[in-house]
Order: C-alpha cells, then sequence, then structure tokens
C-alpha cells in the first residue's frame, strides 16, 4: 500500500512524494524546488523538471513540447534553453547563469580564489 500524507490546504490524502495537491493543486511544504536531475533525465533534464513541478508524466510533457517545437518554428527550442540556464542540475545547486554571473562577479571585483586542497586517505 502507498504512503499517504494529508493536504494542509483541503485535507485530503495524498501520495508522500506529491509536491502538490492533485485536489486543490496547492504546493505542499517541504516540497523541493525546481531542479533538472533525478531520474528520467534525456537531453537537458528540462522535461523532467517540468513534469516533476506541475505532477504529470514526463511522456507527456515530452510530446507537448516536440508539438509545439513544430508549431512555433523554433521558438519553444528558445524558451527550453531559457529554462535549461535558469534551472539548477540539482536541489542543492546553483543554475548555470547564477554560476555564470557569480564568476563574472568575481573577476571583475578583483576577488582571489584560494586554491582547492584535495586530501586522499
Amino acid at each position: 500500500m502507498d504512503e499517504t500524507k494529508r493536504c494542509e490546504a483541503c485535507r485530503m490524502d495524498i501520495r508522500v512524494e506529491a509536491t502538490r495537491c492533485p485536489h486543490c493543486r496547492e504546493r505542499q511544504p517541504g516540497a523541493e524546488r525546481m531542479h533538472r536531475g533525478g531520474e528520467g533525465r534525456v537531453l537537458g533534464g528540462v522535461c523532467t523538471a517540468l513534469a516533476r513541478q506541475l505532477s504529470v508524466d514526463v511522456g507527456l510533457v515530452r510530446v507537448a513540447f516536440v508539438v509545439a517545437l513544430a508549431l512555433s518554428g523554433g521558438t519553444v527550442l528558445m524558451v527550453y534553453l531559457l529554462l535549461w540556464g535558469l534551472t539548477p542540475p540539482s536541489a542543492m545547486g546553483r543554475a548555470p547563469v547564477q554560476r555564470g554571473a557569480d564568476w563574472l562577479r568575481r573577476v571583475t571585483s578583483g576577488e582571489v580564489e584560494e586554491p582547492r586542497v584535495e586530501r586522499r586517505v
């Protein structure tokens, strides 16, 4: 039997891993932020992240992406690349755009980074 928890908004039983309640669509406390990592990642992980965020099957998101790509003449590809740049690769990671901005800030401010030392046991 699947483990369940109660939605704090509508008090209905939902799956433990649910990030949104399927009844009232309220975001559940403790739900992790959107990220591209995890199982089911194919190219950049954007469709997987969107499916996880929207609580839908990743296959539906991929089919919708391909259909939208065919109908938009390539505009959806720019949206995909933008989402890839703004979405971190892991729940605790930083997005590529954030990492680039941090690097640029360090370079322009003249901060010197200490070399990383790896200890082997």
